[in-house]
């Protein structure tokens, strides 16, 4: 079925008798765009060429911002009523055709002399040949507002509300409002969540409200839809715009999806969409950690191990210090069991260039790009990798950060769950946190004025991790002591208090490293003198 829309009349940028394409409106008139015509909107048309002319039917196309519409002509000024060879002087404009418009044979100006009452329509009336007063009335009732429209109408009812001057149709189902101008997209007002949510494990649901206007006033519509479709992590139920995401208490349904939010008007709509995770990560217990009588020598290939990295899934390890000034990659057999881990053959990233004395490193968030530091250039420089974590395909960016309200000497680089603040651990036995406008843009990096001492816990502290949610921080250098600190804010140094509990680990000697497994389960630390890796259960 064809759809009218007004005051719609445009140039055509095409020529000849096959589809044309739509260009700028013509003073005074809308374009396809401004009157919200959509893709596979089927129109009635008429194309205006001098003394040619073409009416017909034809199915809008929109590619990116290009409306073309196929032809289909009814009548035309060939003899045949073809399409009419259109010249670079035509235009087009959307019309009714006759077939759209139910033709009565009688007369409208034969209407009862009797006056219809206020909001009554009219009705033909074959006995008297002549047009009356329908009955009932129908017609149109007028309320003060969109709260004051009858609760219990029928189909086709209309009303008007005053607040607005606006019309509504009743639709079987709701009131919709009858809007002429160019249509706008609702607004958020109460938004979902920006940063990524954490589902509680017990199965206890997270409740979310979000609110949308539409400027227009049109009444807004919710809905949803979830990447992957099938996620197993919760059950999603819907109330109009209160959303209820119930977890899995299945450990091995854990996992991230996002679930977009939608808000129409009925003709346009906005979306927003929120990461969920539901993870069944316990922060490690160094109250009953200890050694898993596992380890790997490094000597072979880095006689001074400051960096070490897991990727996310525990089989590729990789490990640099100022002996090479460089990265090795390494396979893991078993994910997180250092006793399988077996040295890549010929994959070997120099950063010498950028950093002589290499003594950090770590990946963004899907480990397509490595950012590494030390105590010669004192800057942190950033390489990119073409596939994730492989390090023979890492070249160096020309991307680089001079923390200098560190005082150099950088020996730790860590970034929050978003990329949005790194850390860096430095000569002054301090912890700085910086700000990042733009996530992993190292470019974009501010200090924020937070920062945490040290010193007080370790003589030489060198390397802090974090755990999952940001709210726990963990420290080694010399003393060889695993020391904790609570934050009460997540990823805020300003927060961060001495927990009062350590571990000290043995067998090793200058732990210059600490790296937990994804579910901190097993804690690895590097030993920078006797140049090992020690894996450890929490």
């Amino acid at each position: 079925m064809a759809k009218f829309f007004n005051r719609v009349k445009v140039a055509i940028t095409s020529t000849g008798t096959g589809s044309v394409t739509c260009g700028t409106a013509l003073s005074g008139f809308q374009s396809l765009a401004d009157a919200s015509v959509a893709n596979g909107d089927v129109v009635r048309y008429t194309i205006i060429d001098g003394n040619s002319y073409e009416s017909g039917t034809g199915t809008v196309t929109l590619s990116g911002s290009t409306y073309s519409i196929s032809r289909g002509p009814s009548v035309s000024s060939e003899s045949n009523n073809s399409a009419i060879d259109v010249t670079s002087s035509a235009n087009l404009f959307l019309t009714m055709l006759a077939q759209d418009v139910k033709q009565v044979l009688s007369d409208l100006d034969n209407v009862s002399t009797t006056a219809p009452a206020g909001g009554q329509v009219l009705s033909y009336d074959t006995n008297s040949a002549s047009w009356v007063p329908s009955s009932p009335s129908g017609g149109i009732v007028s309320v003060a507002n969109y709260a004051a429209l009858p609760a219990s109408p029928s189909a086709t009812d209309l009303a008007w509300t005053e607040d607005t001057k606006s019309l509504y149709i009743y639709d079987g189902t709701e009131w919709d409002r009858f809007y002429t101008d160019t249509n706008a997209t609702p607004d958020w007002t109460t938004e979902p969540p920006t940063a990524p949510v954490f589902l509680e494990t017990d199965g206890t649901a997270t409740v979310q409200t979000v609110v949308a206007s539409d400027p227009e006033g049109f009444p807004i519509e919710y809905s949803y839809d979830t990447n992957p479709s099938n996620q197993a992590q919760a059950t999603i139920s819907q109330s109009n715009n209160v959303f209820t995401i119930t977890p899995s208490t299945t450990e091995s349904d854990e996992g991230v999806f996002t679930l977009r939010y939608r808000a129409s008007d009925g003709i346009h709509s906005t979306s927003r969409s929120t990461s969920y995770e539901l993870s069944f990560y316990t922060n490690p217990n160094l109250l009953t950690a200890s050694y898993a009588n596992k380890s790997l020598y490094l000597g072979g290939y880095e006689v001074a191990p400051y960096c070490m990295e897991f990727k996310p899934d525990g089989t590729k390890l990789f490990i640099g210090g100022y002996g090479a000034d460089g990265l090795h990659s390494l396979t893991l057999s078993t994910a997180w069991d250092i006793s399988t881990a077996s040295f890549d053959t010929g994959v070997f990233l120099d950063v010498s260039s950028q950093e002589a004395t290499l003594r950090a490193m770590c990946f963004n968030g899907d480990g397509t790009s490595l950012f590494i530091g030390g105590s010669s250039a004192d800057k942190v420089f950033k390489y990119d990798m073409t596939t994730a974590y492989d390090l023979s395909t890492a070249s160096y960016s020309n991307v680089d950060f001079n923390p200098t309200d560190t005082g150099g000497n950088i020996s730790d680089l860590s970034f929050n769950n978003t990329g949005t603040k790194l850390f860096i651990n430095a000569a002054t036995r301090t912890l700085y946190e910086y700000n990042l406008s733009t996530a992993y843009d190292i470019t974009t990096a501010s200090y924020s004025n937070n920062s945490l001492n040290l010193a007080t816990y370790d003589s030489y502290p060198y390397s802090v991790t974090w755990n999952k949610f940001g709210d726990k921080l963990y420290m080694t250098g010399w003393a060889d002591d695993i020391v904790q600190f609570d934050l009460t804010t997540a990823f805020d140094l300003s927060t961060a208090s001495y927990s009062s509990i350590e571990y000290h680990h043995t067998p090793s000697n200058y732990a210059a490293v600490v790296r937990f497994s994804v579910d901190a389960r097993k804690m690895f630390i590097c030993d920078s003198n006797g140049r090992y890796i020690y894996e450890h259960s929490t």
